[in-house]
């Protein structure tokens, strides 16, 4: 699975859709892609709706079945919205008119069915990041809470997909054009997420790698912000994914590259099992998690 799911599979995958759009837009003409994109826009907005304001109480039913479930039903209000705005606007485009005719209108049809391509690559990509980014948040919540004694879970598919978006080539290209940031949010929100067990955050607040970042004010003042406590304590991290109380705090130069720097993965992994390399001189600032 490891395999499958790595960053140089991935791009190959991506270069390989690519290309197959371009040879249909050879053969079926640029309309036809145009469908596709408009419909993976349609489902990618269906998609979000559901991710960002499904009822509170269906997202716990679901989540009784399985962790992920807010995630999973996103993708499948994707799936469902895009296939019945793909059928709308195939039958309503449809004719042979929309078929190129030529050899010049056939190469044209196929540079320019690049564009409907990387419309739903983007879309397929923003998908996988922010639900990974959400399901990564929810792990180092279930890694906190988890007894020392025992090994943390395994980090989710969506997350390791995630992680794998946003590495190499393809993440340096994906941060570029992903609105929410998600990659470094990810990042910190999993950290403020161990703030469910006083002593993982105090096991974590000791690595020295996180020094840096614990000698920020903005990670007390993040601490204390009502908003992002509200989230924290309720676990409503797509809400803290999208938080603009989170994006100014990484506007600040030193808690951006420290995040960029450290194994984030590994010291929740380390704090959760109480693994302390050894203890800050700087006490690790304190919030209240609303039980």
């Amino acid at each position: 699975m490891s395999l499958l799911t790595s960053e140089p599979t991935l791009r190959l995958a991506m270069l390989g859709f690519g290309a197959a759009c371009v040879l249909w837009g050879v053969v079926k003409g640029v309309a036809r892609m145009a469908v596709l994109g408009a419909s993976a826009v349609a489902g990618a907005f269906g998609g979000w709706l559901f991710f960002m304001h499904a009822p509170g109480n269906l997202i716990a039913w679901l989540t009784r079945f399985h962790p992920d479930a807010q995630q999973w039903g996103a993708v499948l209000c994707a799936a469902v919205v895009f296939y019945v705005t793909h059928r709308f606007l195939s039958a309503l485009f449809s004719g042979r008119l929309l078929l190129p005719s030529g050899n010049g209108s056939r190469a044209k049809a196929g540079i320019f069915s690049l564009v409907p391509a990387l419309l739903v690559l983007w879309c397929m990509a923003m998908a996988i990041r922010w639900g990974g980014s959400v399901s990564r948040m929810k792990w180092a919540e279930t890694a906190a809470k988890t007894p020392a004694q025992e090994d943390p879970a395994e980090l989710p598919l969506l997350a390791k997909l995630r992680e794998n978006l946003s590495s190499g080539t393809v993440g340096t290209m994906l941060d570029k054009v992903d609105p929410l940031r998600s990659s470094d949010i990810s990042s910190l929100g999993s950290i403020l997420a161990l703030r469910h067990s006083d002593q993982a955050w105090r096991n974590l607040m000791s690595q020295p790698q996180i020094a840096p970042l614990a000698r920020q004010e903005v990670l007390q003042h993040l601490l204390k912000d009502n908003s992002v406590l509200h989230a924290l304590s309720f676990s409503h991290y797509s809400e803290l994914l999208t938080m603009p109380e989170l994006r100014e705090a990484l506007e600040v130069p030193a808690v951006r590259d420290t995040l960029r720097a450290i194994p984030v993965n590994d010291l929740i992994r380390a704090s959760a099992q109480g693994e302390v390399v050894r203890h800050s001189s700087k006490p690790a600032p304190r919030a209240e998690i609303v039980q």
